[in-house]
C-alpha cells in the first residue's frame, strides 16, 4: 500500500511539473506577442513622425532647390505651381529684355544720327516713321518691365521659401472638429414678447472648452 502511495505522489509531481512548464511557455509566447505588438505600434509611430521636417530645414531645402520643401512637406501639388511661376516669370523677363535691347539699338542709332527724318533713317524697318522720343520712351518702358520681372522673381523665390516654412510649422496643427474654441452661427428666439410672436434673431455662438 505504501508502495502505491509513493508511486501516486511521484506521478502527481511529474504531471504538475509538466503543467508548470507548459504554463510558462504559454506565458512566454503571450508576452512575446504583446511585446511584438507594442514594438510595431511604436515603430509605426516613429515612422509617421519621420515624415515631418523641421521648419528650418524646409526653408533651407526650398532655398537650395525651389519646391523641395513643399515636396518634403507632402504638398506635391505645389511643386508644379512653383516651377510654373518661375517659368512664367522667365518668359516675361525674356520678352521684355529682347524688346529693350531692340529699342536700345534703335535709340543709339537715332542718337548717332540726330535731326534726321525717321521716315528715311532707321535701323529696324518696323520702326520706320516712329519719332526718336517714342523710341526712347519704349526703351525705358521695357527696361522698367524687365527689372520689375527680375524683382518679382526674387520675391517669388522668397515666397515659396516662406510657404514651405508655414507648411512645416502647421504640419502638427490640430484641425479636427474637437477644438477648444468653436464659433458657429445659430438662431435665438426670445422667450418674451409684448405683442405677437417673438421673431428669431441670428447670432454667433462661441464655445470654449476648459
Amino acid at each position: 500500500m505504501l508502495k502505491y502511495c509513493f508511486l501516486f505522489l511521484f506521478l502527481f509531481s511529474v504531471l504538475r511539473l509538466n503543467a508548470q512548464q507548459q504554463d510558462s511557455v504559454v506565458k512566454k509566447d503571450t508576452s512575446g506577442i504583446s511585446i511584438k505588438k507594442v514594438s510595431q505600434e511604436v515603430f509605426s509611430l516613429f515612422k509617421d513622425s519621420t515624415k515631418l521636417q523641421p521648419p528650418r530645414k524646409a526653408v533651407l531645402r526650398s532655398a537650395i532647390i525651389p519646391g523641395w520643401g513643399q515636396a518634403r512637406n507632402g504638398k506635391w501639388w505645389k511643386v508644379p505651381l512653383v516651377y510654373g511661376g518661375f517659368v512664367g516669370l522667365g518668359i516675361v523677363y525674356n520678352f521684355n529684355n529682347q524688346l529693350f535691347k531692340k529699342f536700345l539699338e534703335e535709340s543709339q542709332f537715332r542718337k548717332a544720327n540726330p535731326g534726321t527724318d525717321p521716315a528715311t533713317v532707321f535701323l529696324y524697318p518696323e520702326y520706320r516713321g516712329i519719332s526718336a522720343e517714342q523710341i526712347y520712351s519704349a526703351k525705358d518702358f521695357y527696361r522698367r518691365n524687365r527689372d520689375l520681372t527680375l524683382y518679382s522673381s526674387i520675391l517669388f523665390y522668397g515666397v515659396q521659401m516662406i510657404d514651405a516654412y508655414i507648411d512645416a510649422r502647421l504640419a502638427t496643427f490640430d484641425v479636427s472638429d474637437d477644438l477648444s474654441i468653436k464659433i458657429k452661427p445659430s438662431i435665438y428666439i426670445p422667450s418674451y414678447s409684448s405683442v405677437g410672436y417673438p421673431s428669431p434673431v441670428p447670432m454667433l455662438t462661441l464655445n470654449i472648452k476648459l
